[in-house]
């Protein structure tokens, strides 16, 4: 069984070759719809799998910032009174990205140039979504690391067992 320790801790059990599965539909999702680069993020930045141009991979840090970039828009448009927030859209001159919600816990990075519609984009995402979801559907409930819970209760608080060892 593939694991993938998340950036917050979490350990995901991808099961026998779900992340495979992931790329798979990935790929058919980047050769449909013309994106250079699409990436399956868990709600950390996580690339939990990724199809695409090789150039615009990194290790980590735009998945990250996507992930960052993504919360923020979601908890403004919550915050204005709009719960039915559905991704993130840039429109760059050359370049352009969107985010799309695929689940609570996960999203889809595309990546395109600018001679691609949009609208292609969401139409194909749509399809692949789906099917990202099926297979998510089938993942064992994510287990949690061991180290203590910390929740915060006010703007900064910790509880004892966080900060002391229990022994």
């Amino acid at each position: 069984m593939d694991s993938l320790t998340t950036y917050s801790g979490r350990v995901l059990q991808l099961g026998g070759g779900l992340s495979q599965q992931f790329r798979q539909i990935l790929a058919g999702y980047v050769q449909e719809s013309e994106v250079r680069y699409a990436a399956l993020l868990e709600e950390s930045g996580t690339i939990c799998a990724d199809a695409g141009d090789p150039a615009l991979r990194d290790s980590g840090e735009t998945g990250a910032l996507a992930a960052g970039a993504y919360a923020a828009l979601q908890a403004v448009a919550q915050r204005l009174g709009d719960g039915t927030f559905e991704g993130l859209f840039h429109e760059g001159k050359a370049r352009q990205f969107c985010l799309t919600p695929v689940s609570p816990q996960f999203m889809l990075l595309s990546v395109f140039e600018a001679p691609v519609r949009f609208a292609i984009v969401k139409a194909c995402a749509s399809k692949a979504i789906l099917r990202l979801q099926g297979q998510i559907e089938t993942m064992p409930i994510a287990t949690r690391s061991t180290a203590p819970p910390v929740r915060p209760a006010g703007d900064f608080s910790f509880e004892a067992t966080a900060l002391f060892n229990q022994a």
